[in-house]
């Protein structure tokens, strides 16, 4: 019996990492990242101009959103999201794109520390 409470005991220490690994997303917002944008980029219905942003995921009434945030602090964009999960911590922050009509959109913005891709969900 004692070996049997041993082995749980074991498995649960190594299970904790995992699920906290799990979890890293679980939060009702993720970190802030500072990202430049460096051509017109359309993000939902807002076209972001040269500039300082900042981007944010944020749990809104149990929906997620991709909030961005002009240098000064005021609120350009927001359209929801989902996370993707990522085999590994994202190292540097940055956004993926796709060019559609001459125009370059926002698809993902992936967050320093994270282990998620914050997916903008087409309207």
């Amino acid at each position: 019996m004692k070996n049997l409470a041993a082995a749980f005991a074991v498995l649960a220490v190594v299970a904790l990492p995992a699920g906290a690994a799990a979890q890293e997303h679980s939060h009702a917002k993720s970190p802030k990242s500072d990202l430049h944008v460096s051509e017109p980029i359309v993000v939902g219905d807002t076209t972001l101009k040269f500039g300082d942003y900042t981007f944010q995921c944020i749990e809104i009434d149990g929906k997620n959103f991709l909030v961005v945030k002009s240098d000064e602090g005021k609120e350009v964009a927001r359209v929801p999201c989902e996370a993707e999960t990522l085999s590994s911590k994202v190292t540097s922050s940055d956004f993926r794109s796709t060019v559609k009509d001459g125009k370059r959109y926002i698809t993902a913005v992936r967050i320093k520390g994270e282990t998620v891709a914050h997916r903008v969900v087409a309207n």
